[in-house]
């Protein structure tokens, strides 16, 4: 909103100024008056140009990222939603888990089963799914051997299209693994 008064006074000093420079050209550059006025007009119109654009960068002003103005963009953010009550749950072997994807970016999701040791973090299970953009339904059956304990489920994207196995870690929840 307050971009958008900026950029009407911007438009208005810019007529003034086409006025202002009129009367410099009709006065042959002799009057004192018409000159001060045009290089004032000129500075005003400046500096709200300068701050329009300091606005549009890295103050998150329009800008849904906080990019600043030399920060490339990251990629668009993925959304998924596990299936009701998956979060903090008993899972068994075998059980199957539903994920509502919203594919905003990249073609392949990776989903993974990883244990929640105080030592070496292990993926249990994983599977990489292709999706498409838009909504999509993945279901990952859980498959944790004789493991049993906490664990994470894991979602990731593949970071770039250009056939890279680069995967971007999204997000994960908590779940037990039981008998």
């Amino acid at each position: 909103m307050k971009r958008t008064f900026a950029l009407m006074g911007l438009a208005f000093l810019g007529v003034a100024f086409a006025v202002v420079s009129l009367w410099v050209m009709l006065s042959g550059g002799r009057s004192a008056r018409a000159v001060r006025t045009k290089f004032r007009l000129g500075g005003i119109m400046l500096t709200l140009t300068t701050m329009i654009s300091l606005s549009a960068c890295g103050s998150g002003a329009g800008d849904e990222y906080g990019v600043s103005c030399y920060d490339p963009a990251p990629p668009p953010e993925n959304d998924h939603r596990w299936n009701k009550d998956v979060a903090n749950s008993e899972l068994r072997n075998g059980d199957k888990v539903v994920l509502y994807y919203e594919c905003r970016f990249g073609s392949e999701v990776k989903v993974s089963l990883i244990t929640d040791d105080d030592s070496e973090d292990r993926v249990l299970c994983s599977q990489t799914y292709a999706v498409e953009t838009g909504d999509n339904q993945l279901e990952f059956t859980i498959e944790a051997g004789d493991y049993r304990g906490r664990a994470e489920l894991c979602v990731e994207y593949d970071k770039y299209e250009d056939g890279d196995e680069n995967f971007w870690p999204f997000a994960g929840i908590f779940v037990s693994i039981v008998d």
